[in-house]
């Protein structure tokens, strides 16, 4: 509100007089006020659910694909040869592996130190003489290039001008190049390996060349002999291994062969190892453990909400309540007074009763005598609890994924034939007929449009939060500004009204002194 300055003819303190006016006529605001904070408290709580549900729901979407139970383990009998890692189309059996080679770059390197008189040269030595120039030509799997060299081009920025050449439109030749000072040799390869790669360079004018492959002194006779061009070639090479009779090759060492990804890391072509490849039951375990572990922390977050105590008397502060306490003070009313926001509420309880009911009762289309529902492979509610935590059975659990393993999948991977998304009006799934993953899935997917549409997704701006909360506080923005601008109106009112007063008895006060005045003189 705005503070005034006023006569005081009247002797009354108007500030105070129009201030105490005031707080009465605030209330209305004030509670305003409040219900938008205890909004926006809601809000946040419902987003923050939304968070743990959305987190829930990534834990799990492997539950609902095949391809998680179809788990295998694979074995290398030499890791220092090759490894190796299966995938879900790996076979299980013995496999008989020979690495026969190691995907090799094609590489230059110089033979022998490059020296001058006698001496090692080094990076930033020049190649040339005063005067001089000379051009090199290189080939590779990517294109051809020639590169100059002047009086100025020390080996250093040879190096630099290979590993930068391109052919006449633009495109990289794939070459990196260096010069090294320990050894006083360049080092030049393809960026890629494999049979298909290959470097040849070669002399076009002078004889620099030869120092990039073969090594050689870097008189000025040497390089202005023109008798030679030095070409020097070199060839990339695949990787090779012979697995159960069959050759496979690479131009990386990766090789992807029966289901398995193969690195090879050494060649060994006269040694026979072995891969052993074999159902990894601790994978599916941990992933239905993993499940279970989740599931049960939701519970908790969940339960710890729709538990949590609301304090009425505790109700969101104003900025004037705020703005007469210490930070401390705040913090703890603060903490009461966000309390409870989502203490019983429906939305939630309605989610979780939804969890606890599709995650009882048996797959509709799988028979009875099968494992049709979680309670048959060991997954249980607690005895006697009634927040619906989930215990394990572990060793039933185990028991199922070594001797039923299709069932085990198919109790989490079955749906509803008769859904048909794409139809119209779509066919929506019927959550009985499908698996425990596609029911956790369209449960959870359902929870979150739900508390979207109660409280927006988190993160959403103000501005472009359109859902029912997000309304609510607009619409108390609002209201709020509204009594603003009549509460203003009113303090300028009451302002009027004293000064008017105020004026009222000045005057008054005039007329008894001249009165008084005019007695005295009678």
């Amino acid at each position: 509100m705005v503070t005034r300055i006023v006569g005081t003819a009247s002797g009354l303190d108007i500030d105070k007089l129009v201030s105490d006016l005031m707080k009465s006529e605030k209330i209305p605001q004030d509670t305003i006020y409040q219900k938008e904070q205890w909004a926006e408290y809601q809000r946040d709580a419902y987003r923050d659910m939304n968070l743990a549900i959305d987190a829930f729901r990534k834990s799990v979407d492997n539950l609902r694909f095949q391809s998680t139970y179809n788990a295998y383990s694979a074995i290398s009998s030499d890791p220092t040869s090759f490894t190796v890692s299966s995938t879900s189309n790996s076979v299980s059996g013995n496999y008989n592996i020979v690495v026969n080679s190691i995907a090799k770059v094609a590489n230059l390197t110089s033979a022998d130190a490059i020296k001058n008189n006698g001496i090692n040269v080094k990076s930033t030595d020049k190649i040339l003489g005063t005067g001089q120039t000379a051009q090199i030509h290189i080939k590779t799997a990517n294109g051809e290039a020639d590169i100059d060299i002047d009086e100025n081009t020390t080996y250093a920025s040879l190096a630099t001008k290979i590993a930068n050449a391109t052919d006449s439109s633009g495109k990289s030749l794939g070459v990196r190049a260096m010069f090294d000072d320990a050894t006083s040799r360049f080092v030049t390869s393809s960026k890629d390996s494999g049979e298909a790669q290959s470097i040849t360079i070669s002399d076009v004018t002078g004889s620099v060349a030869g120092l990039i492959g073969n090594g050689g002194d870097a008189t000025n006779a040497a390089i202005t002999d023109p008798s030679n061009n030095h070409t020097t070639t070199a060839k990339g090479q695949d990787a090779s291994v012979t697995i159960n009779g069959a050759t496979v090759t690479s131009s990386t060492n990766n090789i992807s062969v029966y289901g398995m990804n193969i690195t090879v890391l050494k060649e060994s072509p006269n040694v026979t190892n072995t891969i052993t490849v074999k159902s990894d039951s601790d994978a599916v375990f941990n992933t239905i453990k993993n499940f279970v572990d989740n599931y049960n922390k939701l519970i908790d977050t969940v339960n710890t909400k729709l538990n949590e105590k609301r304090y009425r008397d505790y109700a969101p502060l104003t900025k004037d309540q705020r703005n007469s306490m210490s930070e401390n003070e705040q913090k703890l009313w603060d903490e009461k007074a966000k309390s409870g926001t989502l203490s019983r509420d429906p939305m939630l309880s309605d989610i979780m009763a939804s969890l606890r009911q599709y995650l009882s009762v048996p797959v509709t289309g799988i028979a009875s005598n099968e494992l049709n529902s979680l309670s048959k492979i060991g997954i249980t509610t607690e005895y006697m609890s009634l927040d619906g935590k989930l215990q394990i059975d572990e060793t039933k659990l185990r028991d199922a994924i070594n001797n039923n393993p299709d069932q085990v999948m198919n109790l989490f991977t079955k749906s509803d034939p008769n859904a048909n998304p794409n139809a119209k009006p779509p066919v929506p799934a019927d959550k009985n007929k499908e698996g425990i993953g596609d029911r956790l899935y369209d449960i959870l997917n359902d929870a979150l449009s739900q508390l979207k549409a109660q409280a927006g997704a988190p993160n959403t701006p103000d501005n472009l939060d359109t859902s029912i909360l997000g309304k609510s506080i607009s619409d108390y923005n609002t209201q709020f500004n509204d009594w603003t601008d009549k509460l203003n109106d009113l303090e300028t009112r009451y302002y009027n009204q004293f000064n008017a007063m105020d004026a009222a008895i000045q005057k008054l006060n005039s007329q008894l002194s001249y009165i008084t005045s005019a007695l005295g003189r009678g």
